[in-house]
């Protein structure tokens, strides 16, 4: 009986804590990217220190920080190197990352199974390697802090396929299992790690070419709500993951429920 009323009373400090993320330092990787961008924002509305994390997309990066007083950082999650230096910095100058959000893009042309390499399969599983790298410099921290959130941002090739995109569904859905393991193995510690699966992500600035409009004519026609998600749409689902102590080991789907299954 004492042992579970510690527990209970465990998971009413870490609701309170969790209410938002005042204090804590979150790097968001991809955070210059269109998705990325949009989660640096909330959660940084939620109170987060952003890092806007980085690799090539450096003025983008920067106006973001400066936009949302924060901090770009440039990350490499191909080179140990590259994450081991980002890391130092960050904790230098703010201190214990305590969420991280891996919303890198895979880029990636459709090709057929029976048409990719070795090596184009390679580019796609070192995307997992690269975020299994940065989830691993991660860890130390969260657990001596006791607390922490990891939220990998996935698609909905992982397992609604589409003819081009193996490679794709397969490095996603890899990096999601391994995020399921990391919320399995991490828990005890405080730590959350959860998947975020958006569909096709649509704003109203789009502009389509015809073969990609008629993609997207197919794919809205099976949408529950009629309308793709946007890019805060997906973004207000990652905050949410972060301020949420007893959801873990999930994959949330952000579709416009294309399809709804059990």
């Amino acid at each position: 009986m004492a042992g579970t009323l510690a527990a209970l009373q465990r998971g009413r400090e870490m609701t309170t804590a969790a209410a938002r993320l005042d204090g804590r330092t979150v790097l968001v990787v991809g955070g210059a990217g269109r998705l990325g961008s949009a989660i640096c924002r909330d959660l940084r509305a939620r109170g987060g220190r952003v890092i806007v994390g980085y690799r090539t997309s450096r003025e983008a990066a920067d106006r973001l920080a400066s936009e949302i007083d924060g901090t770009a950082v440039r990350i490499d999650t191909a080179d140990d190197a590259s994450i081991e230096e980002a890391f130092a910095t960050i904790e230098t100058a703010h201190g214990t990352v305590g969420v991280l959000v891996d919303t890198a893009h895979i880029a990636s042309e459709p090709r057929r199974v029976a048409d990719q390499g070795r090596a184009f399969l390679e580019v796609h599983l070192a995307a997992v390697q690269g975020y299994a790298a940065t989830v691993r410099r991660a860890l130390p921290g969260m657990q001596a802090a006791g607390w922490g959130r990891i939220v990998y941002v996935s698609g909905a090739l992982m397992s609604r396929p589409h003819p081009g995109f193996g490679a794709y569904g397969a490095a996603k859905s890899a990096a999601t299992t391994l995020t399921r393991y990391v919320a399995l193995e991490e828990g005890r510690a405080g730590i959350t790690a959860n998947i975020v699966a958006p569909g096709r992500v649509l704003d109203p600035a789009d502009h389509l070419d015809p073969v990609q409009e008629e993609l997207s004519e197919l794919l809205l026609s099976r949408t529950a709500l009629g309308a793709f998600p946007t890019a805060p749409d997906v973004a207000a689902v990652v905050g949410m993951l972060t301020v949420s102590p007893q959801l873990t080991g999930q994959t949330v789907w952000v579709t416009g429920g294309e399809p709804i299954t059990a």
